[in-house]
């Protein structure tokens, strides 16, 4: 049961990962992807620790609720979780000779981001399936299913995004690049957060239509970015 759990958690994250490596036209060396990957969910717990010490530092200033869930959830969830994916990247694979191209920015990206959502979703699934309830698996395959369609794929394109804006800064320079990547992405993360929240595991119609708009819009937006780093590398 415990290793289901696991391979369950795991899953989603494998499926994503084996659709965008085949967009990859020059893929990346097994080693660095595996690398990566670990490094990914390896921040995961970081990232979480993070959190924990500012959420709990916010409540003891006593800031208005507006203020505070603001801070929350845009900044001390959205970006704190968007800076450690990249940092996975930073500190493992950007320095090295197989960092050569724009696109691969976006691509290491998202196998750190696929490798903390694999993390966080075995977590979620030790923490939200019922263990006193028949049907034990059938729950897990839900939250599964559902973190996959969900969760899973908002840390795909998040990540996406900040590794558009890594390849601008580390191939054509741009200043403060970075920065502004992780910035959009945490913004984006936490406006998830907020409607994920507001539909009530995604009982109510408005925010859940608003998720779905908001990760199709994320969609989009990267597979644009895709194409347009291709262009400008190549023009």
């Amino acid at each position: 049961m415990l290793i289901g759990f696991i391979a369950l958690g795991i899953l989603p994250s494998i499926i994503w990962l084996s659709i965008y490596l085949r967009e990859d036209d020059h893929p990346e060396p097994n080693r660095f992807i595996l690398k990566i990957f670990f490094l990914g969910a390896l921040f995961a717990p970081v990232a979480a620790g993070i959190e924990f010490l500012l959420i709990g530092a916010t409540r003891n200033l006593d800031l208005p609720r507006v203020l505070a869930n603001f801070l929350v959830f845009f900044f001390f969830i959205g970006v704190v979780e968007e800076y450690c994916k990249y940092l996975a990247v930073r500190l493992g694979v950007e320095r090295k000779l197989v960092f050569d191209e724009p696109t691969d920015a976006m691509v290491y990206l998202i196998i750190s981001g696929l490798g903390f959502a694999a993390l966080e979703n075995t977590l979620a699934l030790f923490h939200f399936t019922d263990w006193s309830e028949i049907g034990l698996m059938g729950q897990a395959v839900e939250i599964a299913a559902l973190r996959f369609l969900s969760s899973t794929l908002l840390h795909v394109l998040a990540s996406a995004i900040v590794g558009f804006y890594l390849a601008r800064s580390h191939f054509f320079k741009e200043k403060w690049a970075v920065a502004k990547g992780i910035l959009i992405a945490g913004f984006l993360h936490g406006a998830y957060n907020v409607l994920t929240l507001s539909s009530n595991s995604f009982q109510k119609i408005v925010p859940t239509l608003a998720v779905i708009i908001l990760l199709g819009g994320m969609a989009v937006a990267v597979n644009m970015l895709f194409y347009k780093l291709k262009k400008d590398f190549f023009r």
